[in-house]
């Protein structure tokens, strides 16, 4: 089964909770930021990869907790490789953990109960930055298509229904183009 690594960032305490005088005090003795490492958690967004996750070995559980990560799925709907664009930095700060981790770590030879590390990576580095209220609002309706797995696709079909209907075959003998006369010519006897 192949996994999702569609990822979330969540806030442990919303950054607004830290401009209230009395509990941003509270927070910030106990060692809290608004931005900091400890108060964020990185989440897949593929219920199948959170559940193989909070299922592996705990040697992998410990990695990817250290890595920033909890052991759910993150609920959240966005279009596959995609994050909310003011979680950008938090998510980068995973990937660098995830990198440095590796040394700390020795999962090689550890099952990783169907989860690959590198292509987890590689899905991070690749992800696109969207704003929620405009997919919300449905000006995101556009930047979707431009997806390549809705766009190659939607062209492929394009090119397929144009050539079918206006590029039928034709009749090398009857051709008024010079290459195509050339071509005939070449081709074996039978053809």
């Amino acid at each position: 089964m192949t996994m999702c690594y569609d990822i979330d960032i969540s806030y442990i305490y919303a950054p607004e909770v830290f401009d209230d005088p009395a509990k941003g005090a509270l927070l910030r003795r106990n060692g809290m930021q608004p931005h900091s490492r400890a108060n964020y958690v990185a989440k897949f967004r593929d219920p199948r990869t959170a559940r193989a996750l909070a299922e592996a070995p705990e040697a992998v559980r410990a990695y990817f907790q250290d890595c920033g990560f909890a052991f759910v799925a993150s609920g959240v709907s966005l279009p596959s490789g995609s994050i909310d664009y003011t979680f950008g930095n938090h998510l980068k700060d995973v990937a660098v953990r995830m990198q440095e981790n590796l040394s700390v770590y020795d999962i090689s030879e550890v099952p990783l109960n169907g989860l690959d590390i590198a292509a987890c990576i590689k899905a991070i580095e690749g992800v696109r930055m969207v704003d929620p209220t405009a997919l919300r609002s449905g000006h995101g309706f556009w930047l979707n298509l431009m997806r390549p797995t809705l766009a190659l696709p939607a062209l492929a079909l394009g090119v397929v229904v144009t050539l079918h209907t206006f590029g039928g075959t034709q009749d090398p003998s009857t051709s008024s183009s010079l290459i195509d006369a050339d071509v005939t010519r070449l081709m074996p006897a039978g053809r």
